[in-house]
This record gives C-alpha cells, sequence and structure tokens, in this order.
C-alpha cells in the first residue's frame, strides 16, 4: 500500500466521519424543533392526549433514523481509522524490520571482511562464521500478506521487540571489539568470536520467532519454575513498583528512586534503586517475580570472579551473562544499556549482584526476602470505595 492509497483511506475516513456527525446533527435538529413545537402546542390547550401521541409517533419517524444511521457512520468511522492506525503501525514494524536487518547484515560483513586476510586459522574460521550470519540474515524472505492477515504479533510484545533489537545490538557491539582485539593479533579474542557470534544467532532467532509466528522466548527459567514456592501476596505489588512509590523494609522507609529493567534470553527481571537520604538499598525481583531479594550496596569483587567471599561465607555464580537494561527514574529514561552481570548465591538465602556497567563495576550483597514482609505504599493509591 502506497503513500496515496493511504491518504486516499484517510480522506474516506474523515468524509465518513463528517456524514455520521451531520446525519447526527440533523436528527436531532429535526427532533428538537418537532419537540418544541409539541410542548408549545400541548401548553396553549389546543392539542390533547391523543394527537400529542401521535406527533410524538411522527418524532421518532423522522428524528430517530438520521441519528441511528449518523451513528452507525460515526462508529464504523471509528473502528476503520483503528484499523488504518494500526496497519500503518504494522507498515512501519515491518520496514523497520527490513532496515535492521539490511544493517545488521552490512555490519556483519564488515567485522568478517577485517578477519578474512588475518594468517591464524581461528580468524578465517571466525571471518567465514561472520559472513554465513550475514548471509542468513540478509536473505530472510517475509511474505507480507500473510503476514498482515494473520498478525501473529501481539499489540503487547511490540516493546519486547524492541529490547531484542537492542539486546542483539550490545552483542554486534561485542563482536566489534572482539573483531579490533583479533585485528590486532590477539589469540584468546579470535577464540571467543565463534562463541559471540553463537549468541547473536541465538537472539536473532528469538526475534524471528518473535516476529513471525509470536513466540516468546522463556521468560521464566525452568529450574526456577520448579523451585518456586507459590507466591504470595505481597509480589504483584512488588512486581507493580513505580518510581516515586514508597516501601517498608526492616521498619524503614525508603522511596523508589530508579527501576532498571534487565532483558537477556528473553527474560526480563528488575532492580529497584531504594533510598532514604544517602541511604541506598537494592530490591531485587527475578523474573516472574518469583524470587525478591534486597541487597546493600558494596565494593565489588574483580569481575568474573567465579567465588566471592562476603562476610566469611562463599558465594559461588549461579549465573552470569550479558543483558540490556532500561532505566527510569522521575527525571529520565534511558533504553538498551549492555552489561555484563554475574548473580552469586549462597548457604542462608544469601544473594550477592555484581553488574560491570560502561563506566563502573556495580555489586551488592544480601539476602532473599518474602514478598509480604515488604509494605508498599503506592504514589497513586486507588480511591476508596464508598
Amino acid at each position: 500500500m502506497d503513500g496515496k492509497q493511504l491518504a486516499r483511506e484517510a480522506q474516506g475516513l474523515d468524509t465518513g466521519r463528517a456524514w455520521g456527525l451531520g446525519l447526527m446533527g440533523l436528527g436531532a435538529v429535526l427532533g428538537g424543533l418537532l419537540l418544541l413545537w409539541l410542548l408549545t402546542q400541548l401548553a396553549s390547550g389546543r392539542l390533547n392526549a391523543g394527537g400529542a401521541v401521535l406527533w410524538l409517533v411522527l418524532v421518532a419517524i423522522l428524528a430517530l433514523p438520521p441519528l441511528a444511521v449518523g451513528y452507525y457512520l460515526w462508529q464504523r468511522a471509528a473502528g476503520e481509522a483503528r484499523e488504518a492506525a494500526r496497519f500503518a503501525a504494522r507498515r512501519a514494524l515491518l520496514e523497520g524490520d527490513a532496515l535492521f536487518r539490511q544493517q545488521a547484515a552490512a555490519d556483519l560483513r564488515r567485522l568478517a571482511a577485517r578477519l578474512v586476510d588475518r594468517p591464524d586459522a581461528e580468524s578465517v574460521r571466525a571471518a567465514g562464521r561472520l559472513e554465513a550470519l550475514a548471509r542468513a540474515v540478509e536473505n530472510v524472505r517475509r511474505d507480507e500478506v500473510a503476514w498482515y492477515e494473520a498478525s501473529p504479533l501481539a499489540d503487547a510484545d511490540v516493546p519486547l521487540l524492541r529490547r531484542y533489537e537492542d539486546a542483539l545490538q550490545a552483542e554486534l557491539d561485542r563482536l566489534a571489539t572482539l573483531v579490533g582485539r583479533a585485528a590486532r593479533g590477539e589469540s584468546a579474542a579470535a577464540a571467543e568470536l565463534e562463541g559471540a557470534a553463537d549468541v547473536w544467532e541465538h537472539l536473532f532467532r528469538q526475534r524471528e520467532a518473535l516476529l513471525v509466528r509470536g513466540r516468546r522466548g522463556p521468560a521464566i527459567a525452568p529450574e526456577e519454575l520448579l523451585r518456586a514456592r507459590a507466591p504470595s501476596r505481597g509480589a504483584t505489588a512488588l512486581a507493580a513498583l513505580q518510581v516515586g512509590d514508597a516501601v517498608t523494609v526492616d521498619f524503614e522507609d525508603y522511596l523508589v528512586h530508579a527501576v532498571l529493567s534487565y532483558f537477556a534470553e528473553g527474560r526480563t527481571w528488575h532492580v529497584y534503586l531504594l533510598r532514604d537520604g544517602d541511604s541506598e538499598r537494592w530490591l531485587w525481583g527475578a523474573p516472574g517475580g518469583l524470587r525478591w531479594a534486597v541487597l546493600e550496596p558494596t565494593s565489588a569483587p574483580p569481575a568474573g570472579t567465579s567465588e566471592w567471599e562476603v562476610d566469611g561465607v562463599g558465594l559461588r555464580v549461579a549465573e552470569s551473562g550479558r543483558a540490556t537494561v532500561d532505566i527510569e527514574t522521575a527525571t529520565a529514561r534511558e533504553q538498551g544499556i549492555a552489561i555484563d552481570y554475574w548473580r552469586y548465591e549462597g548457604p542462608d538465602r544469601r544473594l550477592a549482584l555484581v553488574e560491570r556497567w560502561p563506566n563502573e563495576l556495580r555489586a551488592a550483597t544480601g539476602r532473599e526476602t518474602l514478598p509480604d514482609t515488604i509494605d508498599v505504599w503506592p504514589r497513586s493509591a486507588p480511591a476508596a470505595q464508598p
């Protein structure tokens, strides 16, 4: 559908709305005049009760059809406008998808070209892997008509598609860094390239599954779901926390200063930064809100440490990887920040987080807690029922 056809449809929708409003206005004016005449006749005594009933029937016959037809045209035009807006949004989404794949293929091919002349076998193999990825991305074909008709992507999943693209861009930046190191002769970087390319391909396939088949990635790791207890009554309130809400933790009150939303491998989890003056704590919520922990910021160990001793207790890495983060505060919002993360766990429900951000290393330690031990005070509380 080209721009001229969209313009013609928009003009047709405006015409339908105008006809609908015009007919409803005509019916209202005609009915109002007839009723006014009827009232004046009744007030003057020149019309009896039987005549008034006949006039009311006449008002209904003359005024209701324009009102009904006008309302129908107005409602149909409104529905068609919503469908047209949704179609335009889906069309823009497909155009953005084509542009994304075109740019990704060009970037992958450019990175491969930097390694193809390297003498070592690892670099040559990595160059072939990147070139194969570029061809696979470039050769993706879409049946647009079938996609529009099936409409597999739910409106609620459009932000998730954007998060996949942020994650793919972050992994592409990582590939560029590794290619630069390999081009300088670092053999370790060349060995890492194939694993990084596998991660990129896995994310791309998850994005394709969401866009083409409407299939979400696993929002919760299966082992977490098996270990999870029945959700307590406070989990829903914690999952709905927003910037500016207040919480009570261990009899101390805090405001939610920032909400950090992490995305990796199709899963989303959150960290809420709680502050009271100079005091800061982290509230960590696992994917699906199955587990919660209250953490205290602390100095970070060296990035990538497999074991970390905290207060004499040894913690081991339970999960690590790369994620993209969306940050929301009262004054700003940032999206798609790429970080490395490590989650440590130990006895007595101990838990620790280490995150490598672009310019700093952050860490916090604490214990898992039950959601119903934390009081939530929403900034905009629902109105009390009378």
